[in-house]
C-alpha cells in the first residue's frame, strides 16, 4: 500500500500501542483490553521501520539485554531470521559490538536483527511494519518463507506488492 494511508497507525492500534477511537481489537476472540495489555504485548512481537539496535553486543540486541539469555535461544532466533551466518562469520561472533544504532551493519543486515529479537521472544502475533524494505528481494522471500511456516498470526504492512 502506498505510503499515508494508516499502515503504521495500524500496526500500533494492534500492538496495543494506541487505543482506537471505536470499536474493539480481538486476539483469539477477546477483547485486548480485556486480556490485559502487559499480557497481550507478552504475546505479540514486532518489527517497526523506524526500530533501531542499541549500543551493546548482537547477543544483547537479540536478547533485548534479557539477564537469563541463553546462548542457544539466541542463536535460534538468528537462524529463523537469517542472519546467523553473518554473524557466525564476524570474528567476536555474536559479541560483536553494535556501533551507534547499528551504524557497522547494512541495512538488511540491521533489519533481519531485529527481526531476530522479535522472534527471540518467540511471540503468538507478529507485526512486520516495513520490516524487510531493506533486503533484496531473494533474501525476503526466504524471511517471509520462513515467517509464514511460523505457528503464529502475522501481519506483515509493506509497500512492496508482495
Amino acid at each position: 500500500a502506498p505510503s499515508g494511508v494508516g499502515k503504521t497507525t495500524l500496526a500500533k492500534l494492534v500492538l496495543g500501542l494506541l487505543e482506537p477511537t471505536e470499536g474493539t481489537i480481538l486476539f483469539g476472540g477477546i477483547d485486548i483490553r480485556k486480556l490485559g495489555l502487559a499480557r497481550y504485548r507478552g504475546l505479540a512481537a514486532a518489527v517497526m521501520q523506524d526500530d533501531q539496535l542499541f549500543a551493546g553486543s548482537l547477543a544483547d540486541n537479540i536478547a533485548l539485554f534479557d539477564s537469563d539469555a541463553s546462548p542457544l535461544k539466541v542463536e535460534a532466533a538468528a537462524r529463523l531470521a537469517h542472519i546467523h551466518d553473518e554473524i557466525a562469520a564476524m570474528p567476536m561472533g555474536y559479541q560483536s559490538l553494535v556501533g551507534d544504532m547499528g551504524s557497522s551493519l547494512s541495512g538488511g543486515q540491521k533489519q533481519r536483527v531485529l527481526l531476530a529479537r522479535a522472534l527471540y521472544r518467540r511471540p503468538k502475533f507478529l507485526v512486520l511494519d516495513e520490516a524487510t524494505s531493506h533486503l533484496d528481494v531473494a533474501k525476503e522471500r526466504e524471511v517471509n518463507a520462513l515467517v509464514k511456516r511460523m505457528q503464529l498470526t502475522r501481519l506483515v504492512l509493506a509497500h512492496r506488492p508482495e
